[in-house]
């Protein structure tokens, strides 16, 4: 590891390479980070514009903020496992029968 860093170091060719590739890679992380900043901007207003649409109220703060979008996901979990309880619930009775029309068909016979 030592040489190659000593290599890169010794050689002004290699070393301007390194530095366009540094370059390159930061430019790509800043890039990525200014789109995820800009992306969540994003969702941040479209979420306020519909608390305003919907007359709920908007948070005046960061905390009420936090507060509101935990709330949020908290519904959407709560939702999310009832639908889950449903579809486990609603496949295991259809199997159920199937099964049963299956083995009178085979002991019906």
């Amino acid at each position: 590891m030592e040489s190659l860093i000593d290599m890169v170091f010794s050689n002004p060719v290699y070393l301007a390479i390194a530095v366009i590739l540094a370059i390159l890679l930061i430019y790509a992380l800043i890039k990525k980070v200014i789109k995820l900043i800009l992306i969540i901007g994003i969702l941040l207003i479209i979420y306020v514009v519909y608390l305003n649409y919907t007359g709920q109220e908007v948070p005046k703060n960061i905390d009420d903020l936090k507060e509101s979008v935990s709330e949020k996901v908290e519904k959407v979990k709560e939702a999310t496992a009832e639908s889950i309880i449903e579809a486990k619930e609603s496949t295991r009775k259809i199997v159920e029968e199937k099964v049963e029309e299956k083995l009178d068909k085979l002991l019906g016979d």
